[in-house]
Parts: structure tokens; sequence; C-alpha cells
């Protein structure tokens, strides 16, 4: 395989992985899957592998990878859907995020879908083709991100536009390195969770919650723990 072929197939690993640790915290959630390191790292191996394989040549009716198809139902997923995976549903310490992160996606997404998806003459959409305005107002966030001591959420905003300036995806667009359905659908459903039954105590978090010591442990020198 040469470097053309390889680069190509990234998204689909990329994907493979992604949906990797999806499965993965399922089993755990619903299948009593162990919580170790060794058999996380075992499962998303084996996983990833099976979702890569090329049924075709094994007599499968599928003419693409069982993740090619996963794909056409997902499209890319943002870097920050991905990183809040890979940090929150592995065997890793949890990245956590600030009380306020999630109603803020979800304040967004409610205002951009609409105007993106053509219901008025205004589209932000078109703000991610390389507007330097909007690329400098997002690098401006993260920083006021990082020094308000939400260091978490300045390093995922960081990475989508590191991914998106080096073309990663196949968009060229930063907003859909920064939000994507799933994302807001996550976050409005938080939301509207925290407004009807009230936030649930820190250590009744699990992945995707929000732990409001955040700012205590930031204090104590862990960054981005």
């Amino acid at each position: 395989m040469n470097l053309a072929m390889l680069t190509s197939q990234i998204p689909l690993i990329e994907l493979g992985v992604i949906t990797s640790f999806v499965l993965m915290h399922f089993a755990r959630t619903f299948l009593g899957l162990s919580q170790s390191s060794i058999a996380g790292t075992f499962f998303i191996v084996v996983c990833t592998i099976l979702l890569l394989l090329p049924f075709n040549s094994l007599g499968a009716p599928w003419s693409l990878p069982l993740v090619a198809y996963v794909r056409g139902v997902t499209g890319e997923l943002s870097v920050i859907t991905m990183m809040l995976i890979l940090f929150t549903w592995s065997s890793w310490p949890s990245c956590r995020l600030s009380n306020t992160t999630p109603i803020v996606i979800a304040l967004l997404s409610i205002l951009f879908y609409p105007f993106a998806l053509g219901f008025t003459m205004f589209d932000p959409y078109g703000w991610g083709y390389g507007s330097a305005i909007f690329v400098s107002i997002v690098m401006v966030v993260a920083l006021v991100l990082f020094f308000a001591k939400q260091s978490w959420e300045a390093l995922i905003i960081s990475l989508a536009v590191i991914a998106w300036s080096i073309h990663w995806h196949e968009s060229n667009n930063l907003w859909d390195y920064l939000l994507d359905p799933f994302l807001a659908i996550w976050a409005i459903t938080l939301s509207i969770r925290w407004i009807v039954w009230g936030r649930p105590e820190p250590h009744t978090y699990s992945a995707w919650d929000i732990d409001s010591s955040v700012l205590a442990r930031r204090k104590q020198g862990k960054i981005f723990s």
C-alpha cells in the first residue's frame, strides 16, 4: 500500500477507531465488559480490525468494509466529537468539560443550523471556508478559554483548527471540524435534562457528563485531567 492509498484510508481508520470506542462503552455498560485498560485496548484493536476488513473478498455480499457503511450514515464526525469520545469513553482518566460548555454548544447549534440549512438569507456556514476573521475569532475563543482555566476546551478547539488547516478531513469548512449534528444533539439533550431535573452531583457523573469540580483541579495544577 503506497502513501496515497494509505492517506485515502485515514477517514475509515479514524471512524473505525471511534466506532470501536462507542461499542466498547456500550459493551461495558450493558454487557459488563471489564473496565481494565488491557481489556479495553484488546476490544478496540479487534473491533477496529473487524470494521476495516474487506468482507467482499471473504465472500460476503458487502462491497465495502463495514465502517464505510457507518460513515455513509454518520458522515465525518467533528474533531471535538471525536476527542470527547476518545477521552471519555476510554480507560484513560476522563477529561471533563466545564459546566457551561454543553449549554454554549446547544445555543450555538440552535442558532447555527437553521441558518446553515437555508431557512434565512444569512449563511454563517460560508465563514468556515477560510474566513480570516472567523478563524481569528475561534482562536481568540480558545485563548480566552485557556486563560479562564478551561484548558480542555481550549485544547480540543485548537486541535480542530489545526486539523482544518492541514485538511485532515475531506471538508474544507472549519465548521465541520468544530460542530456536527451528533454533538449538537448531545449538548441540547444534556441542557434540557439539566433544566428539567437539575444538574447531578459531581460524584454521580459518567462519560460525557460534566464535572463541576474541574476548576478546583485546575488550581491544583492538573491542567488536562
